[in-house]
Order: structure tokens, then sequence, then C-alpha cells
């Protein structure tokens, strides 16, 4: 029998629960030698054939895949035996302490955040998964990080760092912004833990650095009570296929939330996210906006908000205008406006904006900063006037915003001036009046109806100015022939001739 058993046996676990174990088939074995593997807690107690076999190009058994394998303190029996037509085959086995075998996986979520300033690099990590390990002080790990720049250059000259440590982060001190580094890690027992002590799988290697890839104004507002919109802008030097994500979380004591309705730009990139049933709380809620690229890293964004000061307040509400016509003063009432986390009245001022309904673009005839209260006196310099009044309101105390909120709908109160219709009655007589006498001597005057109607008196005939003689005794003649029978003349001598 000899050289018909198996030689070369060997088992790895792997991805925490899949186990593999293979071997070569005898030296001398023939071609219709079959192998079967078995194993257990005991030798010849509790055994299992192994049920996915792994086979060489002749169908003889070289190998066996595991699943659902769990590591335990106890050291495993393993067996394989064979069979051939006519002769026995000589069996292998082994005990094998399983953690021993393990590949370990990679360190999880592996993340950096660079700081240009101080120009460092804090990269931190979870412990690999297993099967069997809670405590994460047992691993120590192994830190590569890549300067990209200087690889692309001379592959040959690239500049490596590579660090030993027990902790789960590493602070890298010779960070720039304008280059690319990669990062990967891996890690081994620490030496006082039942875990592998072969290195195990290298995790991806993570890129950072690369300036201008995180996103830039990023902004949120909170308004009709319970809506909020977040919104960035791409970082300027992401590359084109950059995806981000925004995560955020209300306050420490709840689970970090995924935006669920994404705004999206003409590339279909997100650049903002609309929330609803938002609620204002008295902690800082908490933003992430991370990115994805097939190229490289790309830096994520992070900031903590007070969600009171980014609401915009709704307008004070129920405005109501009420004026007294005799003593020519108007009360103005109102209620404050609606919001998620506050029911007092002392947390708001208000402004109060009041026109001319006539001139609604003009300047305003009244304004007035009101802290608390809900109502106000406008004392009317015109009772015949229309006004138009609006309102809103900003946070005085409280956790209410400080920014000015909307404005309220105009609302319109007072009186128009009005003329009484007798008055509209004369003034359009008069016009007509007028009119029509304007008319009427125009035509006469081209049609010469007025000569008719008003004939030219003659004067009297200029006798005196007419006597071309002077002498006395020829005027007495011309008088007498001028007058008439029954009229007595007295002439009068010049005494001085």
């Amino acid at each position: 029998m000899n050289g018909t058993a198996i030689s070369n046996f060997a088992c790895v676990i792997f991805n925490v629960s899949f186990m593999n174990c293979t071997w070569h088939v005898g030296r001398t074995a023939t071609e219709d030698t079959q192998y079967f593997l078995y194993w257990g807690s005991l030798k010849n107690k509790n055994v299992t054939e192994c049920q996915n076999y792994i086979k060489d190009t002749h169908g003889r058994h070289t190998g066996c895949r595991f699943q659902n394998v769990t590591i335990k303190n106890n050291n495993p029996y393993f067996l394989v035996n064979g069979s051939r037509s006519g002769q026995s085959i000589q069996s292998y086995e082994e005990y094998i302490k399983l953690y021993k075998i393990e590949k370990l996986t990679p360190p999880l979520n592996v993340t950096v955040n660079c700081t240009e300033a101080s120009r460092r690099c804090s990269i931190w990590w979870q412990p690999p998964r297993t099967s069997h390990v809670e405590n994460m002080s047992c691993f120590k790990y192994e830190i590569v990080i890549e300067n990209k720049a200087d690889a692309e250059k001379n592959p040959k000259t690239a500049s490596n760092t590579t660090e030993i440590t027990e902790n789960d982060s590493y602070l890298y001190e010779s960070f720039s912004s304008g280059k690319r580094y990669t990062v990967k890690i891996r890690a081994t027992d620490a030496g006082f833990c039942r875990v592998s002590s072969n290195w195990g799988e290298w995790s991806t290697p993570v890129e950072f650095g690369m300036k201008g890839s995180a996103i830039e104004n990023f902004s949120c507002m909170i308004y009709n009570i319970f809506l909020m919109n977040c919104t960035w802008q791409a970082g300027r030097d992401a590359p084109a296929d950059t995806q981000y994500f925004l995560y955020w979380q209300q306050s420490r004591g709840e689970e970090e939330m995924e935006c669920e309705l994404y705004i999206k730009d003409e590339n279909f990139r997100n650049v903002g996210c609309i929330f609803q049933n938002v609620s204002i709380g008295t902690e800082k809620a908490y933003f992430l906006v991370n990115g994805s690229s097939n190229n490289s890293l790309i830096q994520f964004y992070d900031e903590y908000i007070d969600l009171y000061k980014i609401e915009k307040l709704m307008p004070p509400s129920n405005i109501t205008v009420t004026c007294d016509e005799i003593k020519n003063y108007c009360i103005i009432q109102w209620q404050r406006p609606q919001i998620s986390h506050s029911s007092k009245d002392m947390c708001f001022k208000y402004e109060i904006n009041i026109k001319y309904k006539g001139n609604p673009k003009g300047k305003s005839i009244y304004t007035s900063i009101q802290e608390g209260g809900n109502s106000n006196i406008f004392l009317r310099s015109n009772t015949r006037k229309k006004y138009i009044l609006k309102m809103r309101a900003s946070g005085s105390a409280c956790f209410v915003s400080p920014a000015w909120g909307e404005w309220s709908a105009p609302v319109e109160f007072g009186n128009e001036e009005m003329i009484s219709s007798s008055v509209w009655i004369l003034l359009g007589v008069g016009v007509a009046t007028l009119l029509m006498a304007i008319i009427t001597i125009v035509f006469c005057k081209r049609t010469g109806c007025l000569k008719a109607a008003f004939p030219q008196i003659p004067g009297p005939k200029p006798a005196f100015f007419t006597l071309a003689n002077t002498n006395p005794e020829l005027m007495e003649t011309n008088i007498q022939s001028t007058t008439s029978e029954n009229e007595e003349i007295v002439l009068v001598a010049d005494i001085g001739r």
C-alpha cells in the first residue's frame, strides 16, 4: 500500500465560514482509485462525509468544499481513505486546530479623513470578521500607504509608507492635498488570542487626496413646517462618474438614514435631497455626503447643523384689522406662525408694513417691529384712504430661527375716498353745457349766423366835423336846413370878435 495514500493534505478557512480541503492522489494510485473525506469532533465518532467534492480530470476526489464552518476551541479530526477494486488503499488522518488555518478577512470599513491645513490624514477601520473572536485587541495590522503620483512617474522609486500597529486607527502626517494616495491594510494575531498567526487578506486599496472632489456649497432649509431641502454642488475636480449620497442623523440616539428622494442634475448626479416629516429638536443634526467613483476616492463632507436655524418661518396667520371710524385708529391682530417645536408667543418678533392701496410699490407709510404679542395699533392720518398691510416673523428667543420668514398675503382695510352721485351729475351737466356752447360759437362763426341774429346798429352822423366853412351866417343857414320847422334856433354870438 506504499504510495497509495494521499499527500499534501491542507485545509483553509476563508470568508469566515467557508473551508476548502485539498490533497494530491497517491503517487502509486491508479486511475480507478477513489478517495473519501470524513471529519468530526472526535475520531470514529460523529464524523461526516464531504458533501461537495473537488475532482481531477480522471474523476478522482482531490478536495472538498465545506460551508457554515464555525471555529471552536476543539481540534476536529480529518480522515481521508480510499478504495480500489481488488486492492486496499492507505488512509490519511490528522487533527487540526481550525483557528490556525483561517485566512483572516480584510479589515472592514477603511475610512480616510484628511485636513489640508495640518497636512494630516486620520485613517481608521474595523477588525476583520471571524466566527469566534469578539475582542478587538486580538489583532495587529500592517498598513501600506502608497503615493500614487510618484508611482505613475516612476514605479521603481515610488514612495511607500509601511507601519505595524495594534490600534484600529493610524495618523498619516505627510499628506499633500494635490497628490493622490492609496492605503491598504491586513490583519494577523496580536499574540495572545486564538487567531491565525498568518497575515490575512489585504483590504481593497482606498484612494484619498485629490483636492476638490468633495461637494461644495452645502445648504439646507426647512419650510412649510415639516419639509426640508438640502442642496450642494459637485466637487469642481471630481471625476465625471462621481455619484454622491447623503446621510443624516437627527440626534445621537437615532439611526443614520440615507436620503430617499434625491434631486438630480442633467447628468443624473445627485445634487440635493427632499425630506418629509422633519421635526426640529434641541440637538444638532449630523449630515454626511460621501461619494463614489470608479477612478478615485471621493472625499466626504460632513456638518452638524441646528435645524431651528435653517427654518424658513411661515407668515403670521389669521391677520385681521378693525378700525374705529370716530377715533381714527385701527387694531391689527394675528396669530403666531406655526412651527413644529414651540407654541409660545414670546418666541417671536414681528414686522408690520403698511402702504396705500393706490400706491402699492411706493414708500411704506408705516413700519413697526414688535417683540412678542399678537396685536398692534395703527393711527390713520387719512380716513378716506384704503390701505394694504403685510406681516412677517422671526425668532426673538427660544429655539426659533432669527432670520425673517415669509411675508403674509396682503390684507386690505380702510375706506376709499368717494364722491356723491349728485356731484357727478352736476359735473356732467356743466361739462356738457360748456361743450355745446363752444360748438355753437365755432359753427356760427363759420356760417355767419351771428350777424343775422345780432345786426349792427349804425352810429350818429358826424355833422359838426364835416362843416368846411365856419362863417356864422353860413353855419346858421346850415343849421336851419338840418332842423325841423318847429325847432327854435338860438344863435350865440362871439362877443370877443
